[in-house]
């Protein structure tokens, strides 16, 4: 089975939830496919360093349960879907679309 990671940058978050449009725009967010709940909600989460602060989703991998672990390169960082499966773990997959 897949794991779903959830990124702000290339920070893995912690502790993802929902929160409200209103609040996950303060935050800085921007709405995208990535980050959606539902109509009146986004995802966001915590840096693992200080779990205070909430920040917004900017990226959702799935990280297959079986992955090749090759070598990450220009592929995974410029990659336009959403499942990884190489040595970053998914931390700079499509990082370089944003």
């Amino acid at each position: 089975m897949a794991k779903i990671k959830y990124y702000n940058g290339t920070t893995e978050l912690v502790y993802v939830h929902a929160v409200k449009n209103d609040k996950f725009e303060a935050i800085g967010g921007v709405k995208s496919k990535d980050n959606y709940y539902d109509s009146c909600l986004r995802m966001a989460g915590c840096d693992p360093t200080d779990t205070v602060k909430v920040l917004p989703v900017t990226r959702k991998v799935e990280y297959k349960s079986n992955p090749s672990k090759h070598k990450c390169d220009a592929r995974c960082v410029n990659a336009k879907g959403h499942t990884c499966e190489c040595s970053c773990g998914g931390q700079f997959h499509g990082s370089g679309n944003r």
